[in-house]
Formats: C-alpha cells, sequence, structure tokens
C-alpha cells in the first residue's frame, strides 16, 4: 500500500484544510462525514460547544439553522456551521434512540483543536497521541513529552506514540 499520496484540491477545499491545519477555527466543534447520503457526526471535539450542547457520534444532521441537508456537499456543511463567536447556530438532529428530529442551538467560538494528548503511564513509560497533523503539532508533541518527563523526574524508559483515527494535515 502506499505510504504516502496527494491530491489536487478544489479552492473551496484547499481553503477549508488550510483553516483546520491551522489548529483553530471559528464553529461548534464537531468532526463530520457522509454515511448513507446523510451529513452525520463522527465526533464532537472534546470541550467544544457541540461537545457541551450534548451532540453525540452517528447524529445525522438533517438541517443547518433550518435548511435542509439533502444534497448539501460536506464543504457546504462545514461552511453553514463555521462563523463568529458567539454567533448562534442550530442544527437538527436525527438520533436512534430519540422520537423525532431534536434541535441543538449551539453558540460557536473559536475552536483550537488540542493535537496532542499524553499521559504518564508507569515510571519511565509514556503514552502521546497525536490527533491530526496541525502547525503545532511538533511543538506540541514535544512540550507533551518534556512535561511528562519533568513529571517522570528523570529521562522516559519508553514512549508509545498512537497515531491511530489521525486523518492526516500537513506534511511539514
Amino acid at each position: 500500500s502506499d505510504v504516502c499520496s496527494s491530491d489536487l484540491l478544489s479552492p473551496d477545499v484547499f481553503r477549508d484544510m488550510k483553516i483546520e491545519t491551522s489548529g483553530k477555527f471559528g464553529g461548534i466543534g464537531i468532526e463530520i462525514g457522509m454515511k448513507d447520503n446523510v451529513l452525520t457526526v463522527i465526533t464532537p471535539i472534546e470541550d467544544t460547544p457541540a461537545w457541551k450542547a450534548g451532540i453525540k457520534p452517528s447524529d445525522r444532521i438533517v438541517k443547518i439553522d433550518g435548511e435542509s441537508t439533502k444534497g448539501m456537499t460536506l464543504v457546504e456543511a462545514v461552511a453553514k456551521m463555521r462563523g463568529k463567536g458567539g454567533s448562534p447556530g442550530t442544527l437538527s438532529i436525527f438520533r436512534d434512540g430519540l422520537r423525532g428530529v431534536r434541535e441543538f442551538t449551539v453558540k460557536r467560538e473559536l475552536i483550537k483543536i488540542q493535537s496532542v494528548k499524553s499521559e504518564l503511564l508507569e515510571k519511565g513509560f509514556a503514552f502521546v497521541r497525536l490527533t491530526n497533523f496541525n502547525e503545532s503539532a511538533a511543538r506540541d508533541i514535544r512540550a507533551a513529552i518534556e512535561a511528562i518527563e519533568k513529571k517522570n523526574g528523570a529521562p522516559l524508559k519508553g514512549l508509545i506514540l498512537d497515531l491511530r483515527y489521525n486523518p492526516g494535515g500537513l506534511l511539514e
């Protein structure tokens, strides 16, 4: 299988990718995708307006600010959910186990993506997870390892670097 691939991007997709890889953007804080041709929440980003409002993975977004998502592309949906901090947005959600469609009103804010999560597993061994390759990823990994070594009181003997579910990002 290929280790590296490249694609030509449309100007809209390239602009969105630049915003996402900067590590911050104005919005509600969810990762979305298409599942069975329906706009679907992959995951809310922890501690964002979507997370706090109770939006869950696998929620199906049927309307954004009252507009049907039927036939809407991912790029269009992302553009409709992004906006200035403080501006409200409403998602109409269909969720298995809930009767009918439920509306979630969220206030957009500046979303800062925490690209690195880390912990000291036991004396001398650490776990570091890189969630995406954004502008600050290298700096954040270095800071996480330094903080763990300080907590450990000595250089590490071992490190687990978790790249699972990482969607990629900047080559640098």
